[in-house]
């Protein structure tokens, strides 16, 4: 929702696409560099308090960004700032819940259960836009980024029902954990000093880099990132054109958005019974494939209904990706290594998303929609090749 919030904001006050492709760009790229040392955080300290951390964090940044806004000090520059420092605790949500997760599913649950995962994430992201579509068209900016700064401190005393909510076969593996983890704490104090903060950060970035799939999956759907980042620009700016502006264009945006979340909920679903141990590389590239074909030509026909039906198609394409992707991720990484490399891939994997944001935002702005969305379709053709070439078929 943040996110979409932020575009239209930045296309309603500077009537620019390039700013609103920085915006994007500042609110995901320095997570993504500091990832490394939030894996070794949260393998130190604990998923709970890393994820507690960041939504305070986030929600006394957002409500700055508003009571800037609001003083109508909110110069770009200023803006880019205060979406970095929100970036910078990112990862400690992104990685964190995915950290947790695999701890409650036995490995050959983790197809069906990543689907479910994302198909709840999905709900998110049909609800997220619609929602920030719907405020800003009716409040305007300012009570919108007011309302995702509350939302974040909502989400943080959610936390407080995680403690203290546990069942008791969960609670019964939490000692268990918590029982090895302090006889690993035992022997390490009783070998020497535990390796220094970025000592950890960095060997997580070399297990990454030595572990084939990894590697491959980095460079393949860092790609993938690229495109969707574009998407995120060229769709706004292709309703605008082609169909409705002012407020009616943010509420369209929402409703786009929205399909393409519910087609991707459905997608992963699917995937989540397609897809098992052995055959995640040939759905990923497959579906990979086909989610170019839906942003060009489908996406790029000039009118607001074939747009629609290709983000749809898109959709169910990424959620099939999406559970390959993990499915990968989590069979082929030692579980010691789990904290550290859950955090530093999924960064490394979206690291194009914020070269996405900014390319988009530039191209639509300096050419037009349907030469945008051509450069976003060729770039999904590559990452298909690049998963089909440098991830290996087996670990």
């Amino acid at each position: 929702m943040l996110l979409f919030v932020i575009v239209l904001y930045a296309l309603a006050e500077f009537d620019s696409a390039s700013v609103a492709g920085m915006c994007g760009f500042f609110l995901t790229l320095p997570g993504f560099l500091i990832s490394p040392v939030a894996g070794a955080v949260l393998d130190r300290f604990g998923a709970l308090r890393a994820v507690a951390l960041d939504t305070a964090a986030s929600g006394l940044i957002i409500g700055a960004i508003a009571v800037f806004s609001l003083a109508d000090r909110l110069a770009p520059v200023i803006l880019y700032v205060l979406l970095a420092l929100f970036s910078l605790t990112s990862p400690l949500t992104d990685g964190g819940i995915r950290t947790l997760f695999p701890q409650f599913v036995p490995d050959s649950a983790y197809d069906r259960a990543n689907a479910l995962d994302l198909s709840t994430y999905s709900v998110i992201e049909v609800g997220g836009p619609l929602v920030a579509g719907t405020l800003f068209a009716a409040l305007g900016a300012n009570p919108t980024l007011i309302t995702v700064a509350a939302m974040y401190g909502l989400a943080g005393l959610s936390l407080a029902l995680l403690r203290t909510g546990t069942s008791t076969g969960a609670a019964t593996a939490a000692e268990a954990t918590a029982a090895g983890a302090a006889s690993e704490g035992a022997t390490a104090d009783a070998a020497g000093p535990r390796p220094h903060l970025l000592r950890s950060a960095w060997e997580g970035v070399v297990y990454l880099l030595r572990n084939a799939t990894l590697r491959g999956l980095a460079v393949s759907y860092s790609l993938f990132q690229v495109s969707y980042g574009m998407l995120v620009l060229i769709v706004p700016v292709a309703i605008a054109r082609w169909g409705t502006e002012g407020d009616a264009s943010s509420r369209w945006v929402g409703v786009v958005w929205a399909v393409a979340g519910l087609c991707g909920g459905m997608g992963a679903l699917v995937a989540g019974k397609l897809v098992r141990a052995g055959v995640e590389r040939r759905y990923l590239v497959g579906a990979t494939a086909l989610a170019a074909v839906a942003i060009y030509p489908l996406s790029a026909l000039g009118s607001l209904v074939a747009l629609t039906v290709g983000l749809a198609a898109f959709g169910l394409m990424e959620g099939t990706v999406n559970v390959s992707l993990l499915s990968l991720r989590q069979r082929r990484t030692d579980p010691g290594w789990l904290g550290r490399i859950m955090t530093v891939s999924i960064s490394v994997n979206l690291i194009g998303f914020p070269i996405g944001t900014a390319a988009g935002g530039f191209l639509v702005g300096a050419t037009s929609p349907q030469n945008a969305l051509a450069v976003a379709a060729v770039l999904t053709v590559a990452s298909a090749l690049c998963a089909r070439l440098f991830v290996p078929k087996e670990a």
